[in-house]
C-alpha cells in the first residue's frame, strides 16, 4: 500500500532529478539583437571565443545551473525530512526551493508544485 509519504517522496525525488537537468536539458534562450538561440550550459560553452554574446550565455547557464543546486539541496533536505517524519521542514525545505527557483519560473516549475503537495498534505 503506497501512503501519502510515500507519494511525497516520489514527486520529491522526480523534482530533484528534473532540477538536477536544468542546465543540461535547457530551454530557449535568446541572446543579442538577433536573438541567437544557446539553449544550454552545454550549448553556451561551445560557442566560438569570439561570439559576441558567449558571455552573456554562458553568465546566464552557469546561474542557471547555480540555481539549480540551492533547489537541488533544498529538496534534498525536504526528502530527508520526510524520511524522518518530519513533515513542518520538509514543507520549509519545498518552500526555501521554490523560493530560489523563482528567477527561473518562467521556464520551469519544480518546486512549487511540491511545496503546494506537501503544504496541502
Amino acid at each position: 500500500m503506497v501512503t501519502m509519504n510515500d507519494e511525497l517522496k516520489e514527486i520529491l525525488k522526480t523534482a530533484i532529478e528534473k532540477a538536477r537537468n536544468w542546465a543540461t536539458e535547457g530551454w530557449k534562450v535568446t541572446f543579442g539583437p538577433r536573438e541567437y538561440e544557446v539553449n544550454s550550459l552545454t550549448d553556451a560553452e561551445e560557442l566560438a571565443r569570439e561570439f559576441p554574446y558567449r558571455e552573456d550565455a554562458l553568465g546566464y547557464w552557469k546561474n542557471v545551473k547555480a540555481i539549480s543546486e540551492e533547489v537541488i539541496s533544498n529538496l534534498e533536505k525536504a526528502l530527508a525530512a520526510l524520511e524522518k517524519g518530519d513533515l513542518k521542514r520538509a514543507e520549509n525545505m519545498a518552500y526555501a526551493a521554490q523560493y530560489f527557483e523563482k528567477p527561473l519560473e518562467k521556464f520551469t516549475n519544480t518546486s512549487r508544485p511540491v511545496f503546494e503537495r506537501i503544504q496541502n498534505g
